[in-house]
C-alpha cells in the first residue's frame, strides 16, 4: 500500500486527486485546514484515507504532518503540493500584505512542505508533484500576484528536479488550464472584501474588475 500526501485536499483539484488515489488503492494523507473537511473526506473515502489538519502557512502544522508521515515504514511515495489561492486585484492598488500572502501561499509554502517531507520521500525514492497553472506561463491583468507566485513555482520545480535527480527522486510540474473550482468563487469573495478596504481600487479599476468577473464566470 503506497502512501501519498495531498495538500489543499478539501476541494477542487486536491479533492479530486485524493479520490483518484484512494480509489486506486493508495494510502492517502489528505491535508485540510478544517475538521469539517476532514470529516467529509473520511465519510466518502476508504478506511485507508487519513485526513491531516494541515495549514501550509503554519510551520507547526507542517512539522506535525511530517512527523505523522515519517512513521510510514517505507517512506512517502508521493507528495502532491496543491494548496493555493488567488485574490484578484490590480497590482497598483493591491495592498502589499495581500500580494505577500499570495506569494507565501502559492510558492513559499509549497517549498516548506516539500522540505519537511523530503526525508520520507528519500526513504521511498518517491516523487514530488507541484500543481502549478497555465498562469505560470502567461500573465493576465488582475491576477498579477497569483501569476508571480506560479511563475516562481515553475523555477522552483525546475531547479529541484535537477537537484534531486542523483537520488532518483522525480519532480513533476502540472500546469492545468481553466478549471471550475472553488478557488475562483473564494477569490471573488476575497476581492469584494479587498474592494471594501481599498476605495481607490474601485475608483480606478472598477470597470476592469467587473469585466474580469464576467470572464471568470463564463470560463
Amino acid at each position: 500500500m503506497r502512501p501519498a500526501l495531498v495538500t489543499g485536499a478539501s476541494s477542487g483539484i486536491g479533492r479530486a486527486t485524493v479520490r483518484r488515489l484512494d480509489g486506486a488503492g493508495w494510502k492517502v494523507f489528505a491535508g485540510v485546514r478544517k475538521e469539517e473537511d476532514a470529516a467529509a473526506l473520511r465519510a466518502e473515502g476508504s478506511e485507508r484515507l487519513e485526513p491531516l489538519l494541515l495549514d501550509v502557512l503554519d510551520p507547526e502544522a507542517i512539522a506535525a504532518a511530517a512527523d505523522r508521515v515519517g512513521t510510514e515504514p517505507g517512506g512517502l511515495d508521493g507528495l502532491v503540493d496543491n494548496a493555493g489561492g488567488a485574490v484578484p486585484g490590480p497590482l497598483e492598488a493591491l495592498p502589499i500584505e495581500d500580494f505577500r500572502r499570495q506569494v507565501e501561499l502559492n510558492l513559499t509554502a509549497q517549498l516548506a512542505v516539500t522540505q519537511a517531507m523530503l526525508p520520507a520521500i528519500r526513504t521511498a525514492r518517491g516523487r514530488v508533484v507541484f500543481i502549478s497553472s497555465v498562469g505560470g506561463r502567461v500573465a493576465l491583468p488582475m491576477t498579477g500576484a497569483y501569476h508571480a507566485a506560479k511563475f516562481g513555482l515553475e523555477a522552483v520545480a525546475d531547479s529541484l528536479r535537477q537537484e534531486l535527480a542523483p537520488w532518483g527522486i522525480k519532480v513533476v510540474l502540472v500546469e492545468p488550464g481553466s478549471i471550475d473550482t472553488p478557488i475562483w468563487s473564494r477569490g471573488e469573495e476575497d476581492a469584494d472584501e479587498l474592494l471594501g478596504r481599498s476605495p481607490r481600487m474601485r475608483e480606478l479599476y472598477g470597470a476592469a474588475i467587473d469585466r474580469y468577473r464576467e470572464v471568470v464566470r463564463d470560463t
